[in-house]
């Protein structure tokens, strides 16, 4: 068994789990089976072994459970509080750390697993937790050196060390750092092909980079191995999607939806995220997605008062305007209107600084108030990052935003978004013909000319 689970000071000494420990944790990294299940399993069979509640508990949170609807979570926090007197400090910690995100005190759970990783930097648990938490955050410097805080007490020759440089791959993507990011990526892939967050790690370095053929022929000849792991897959197909887009391939992007996006229907909040996502996109992009929409109204309205994460309430956002109900984008105003007026935590700070305004602006775009969009979107552009999500994700903002210059009629705005878009991505065709759009706006006949023949190219290439 290895080192990273046999060092942790448990308070059960029965072999069984510690298997459960052991396995779970293979599934966590591998987006396979479920860690749910086999943790709970566990812990109700050996009276000692309430970690398995807790950590069971922390992933029902990381998927967006709350207490209200998931007798599961409920019973993890009760089961966790009725053992605290009889767990070791260091599942005391795990313990604090799983109220503070059930509290939600999300920033002070990462502080306490990162207290816990300085004493036991091989703790998978809470490493991983850390990294999803600071995915969700949009924490870019901490996804990155979270993991190079502890990678040094980890041997190259240990089992996991691979998802660990696909972790750091991420974090290394996520602060710009594309070239150590790509390697790392590729390394871990290397030592483990069925590693499908190393592979998601260097599609996000292909996409960022704007090499979409490289990104194309990354995950389709990876295939197999990612899907393999389902509860990623949906969003290697979402990724596969954007390479698509960008190279004006748009049938092909709904033929994706329709027989992996939504073929299986999903109601994983990931999975929902990357459909609303992507016929947003979709839609920008001049798609008629017909009534694709209304599959994903049942699964998210059903959200539309947990704000879990603002990020999500963005999403929910996305289905009230495609299906152009203004009465749901009302619903969920008012929710959040209440919200912020009856909470505290992490999640609400960042509602009230940046995510009010981003749900708003989204419904204003909705309803074809481009002005409104603009203002609302103009003023957050760095500072949109804080509603977590990945700097892909995140890019669908920066697309509506230019989207909505161009139907307000602001084309100088609009031409210098596009500027600065083409500088980081030259070979994206839509977003030449859009430059070509506001070039003509303005007068500029020769540069629209030039800027429909780069839209060619690229979507030749």
């Amino acid at each position: 068994m290895p080192l990273d689970i046999d060092s942790l000071p448990l308070s059960t000494d029965q072999n069984t789990s510690r298997s459960a420990l052991d396995e779970s944790a293979s599934e966590y990294l591998g987006w396979i089976g479920d860690p749910v299940a086999r943790l709970t399993a566990g812990a109700e069979s050996d009276e000692r072994f309430a970690l398995g509640h807790i950590l069971a508990g922390v992933l029902r949170l990381l998927s967006g459970e709350v207490e209200i609807s998931s007798p599961g979570l409920v019973q993890s926090r009760r089961a966790g509080r009725e053992a605290r007197e009889r767990l070791t400090a260091f599942e005391q910690a795990h313990l604090a750390a799983f109220e503070a995100w059930g509290d939600g005190r999300i920033r002070r759970a990462t502080a306490i697993w990162e207290e816990i990783l300085i004493d036991h930097p091989r703790d998978i648990w809470a490493l991983r937790f850390a990294h999803d938490t600071y995915f969700y955050l949009g924490d870019a410097h901490n996804l990155r050196d979270s993991l190079a805080r502890v990678l040094p007490a980890w041997p190259a020759n240990d089992e996991r060390h691979g998802y660990l440089l696909g972790m750091h791959a991420f974090g290394l993507e996520e602060c710009g750092d594309y070239r150590a990011a790509e390697a790392a990526g590729r390394r871990a892939v290397e030592r483990n092909p069925a590693d499908t967050w190393a592979i998601h790690a260097v599609a996000h370095v292909l996409e960022m980079e704007g090499r979409q053929n490289e990104g194309i022929a990354w995950l389709n000849g990876l295939q197999p191995h990612w899907q393999g792991a389902p509860a990623l897959a949906v969003h290697q197909w979402w990724h596969l999607a954007l390479y698509l887009i960008e190279r004006g391939r748009l049938d092909e992007v709904l033929a994706i939806y329709d027989r992996h996006v939504r073929g299986s229907p999903s109601a994983a909040l990931l999975d929902l995220v990357d459909a609303a996502a992507l016929l947003w996109r979709l839609q920008l992009a001049g798609v008629d997605v017909g009534g694709r929409w209304q599959g994903l109204q049942e699964h998210w309205f059903l959200h539309r008062e947990e704000h879990v994460l603002v990020f999500n309430d963005a999403h929910i956002a996305m289905v009230a305007g495609g299906l152009k109900d203004k009465a749901a984008a009302e619903a969920l105003e008012g929710s959040l209107a209440r919200y912020l007026g009856e909470r505290q935590g992490t999640n609400c700070d960042i509602t009230r600084l940046v995510g009010h305004d981003v749900v708003r602006a989204i419904s204003a775009f909705a309803q074809g108030d481009f002005a409104r969009t603009v203002d609302l979107l103009l003023p957050l552009r760095y500072e949109i990052w804080r509603i977590g999500g990945s700097h892909a994700q995140r890019d669908l903002f920066t697309q509506t935003l230019i989207a909505a210059s161009l139907a307000a009629g602001r084309w100088q705005l609009a031409r210098a978004l596009l500027a600065e878009r083409l500088a980081l991505r030259p070979a994206s065709a839509p977003s030449w013909r859009q430059y070509a759009q506001a070039l003509e706006a303005l007068g500029d006949q020769p540069g629209a000319v030039s800027a429909r023949r780069r839209a060619a190219e690229a979507a030749a290439a």
